[in-house]
C-alpha cells in the first residue's frame, strides 16, 4: 500500500487502535488516574475511561470523514482537514513523546514539579485545544462540504 492512497480517515482509525492498545497496556501495569482539582473538589478519572473516550473520539471522527467522502461523495476543504488532523494526531503524538520522555529519559531526582502533574497539565491543555479549536474546525468542514454545490 503506497502512502498516497492513505486517506485521513485511515490515520484516525490507526490512531484510535493505537490509543486502545497503549491504554490497555498502561492500565494493566499500573492503575493510573487523571486528577483534576477544581476549588474544593477532586475529579478522579481512571485511565481506562480516558482510553475509551479517546478511542471513541478518534474512531468516530475517522468514521465521519469516511462517511462524508465515501457515502455522501462530498469534497472536504483541504486546509480545514489538514489543520484538524494535525491538531488531533499531533496532540496524540506530543503527549506520548512527552510521556516517554518523562518516564524513561528524564531522571529527576529532585524536582519541584512532579512528572505526573506535568503530564496531566499537558493532557488538559491538549483536551482544551481539541475542544475549542479542532472540533469547531471539524464541524465547519462538514457544514461547508454539505453546503457546497458540486
Amino acid at each position: 500500500m503506497s502512502f498516497n492512497k492513505i486517506k485521513v480517515y485511515h490515520l484516525f482509525w490507526i490512531v484510535s487502535i493505537l490509543v486502545l492498545i497503549i491504554g490497555f497496556i498502561k492500565s494493566f501495569y499500573h492503575h493510573s488516574f487523571l486528577d483534576i482539582n477544581m476549588h474544593d473538589t477532586y475529579y478522579i478519572i481512571p485511565n481506562l475511561e480516558i482510553t475509551a473516550s479517546l478511542f471513541s473520539l478518534y474512531f468516530f471522527m475517522g468514521s465521519g470523514y469516511w462517511l462524508i467522502q465515501k457515502v455522501f461523495k462530498k469534497q472536504l476543504t483541504k486546509p480545514f482537514t489538514l489543520i484538524h488532523s494535525i491538531i488531533l494526531i499531533g496532540s496524540f503524538m506530543i503527549y506520548w513523546f512527552l510521556f516517554l520522555y518523562y518516564k524513561l529519559i528524564a531522571n529527576n531526582d529532585f524536582s519541584l514539579v512532579d512528572d505526573s502533574l506535568m503530564l496531566n497539565l499537558i493532557l488538559i491543555l491538549e483536551i482544551s485545544v481539541i475542544l475549542f479549536v479542532a472540533t469547531p474546525i471539524y464541524i465547519a468542514n462538514f457544514m461547508m462540504a454539505f453546503l457546497r454545490k458540486e
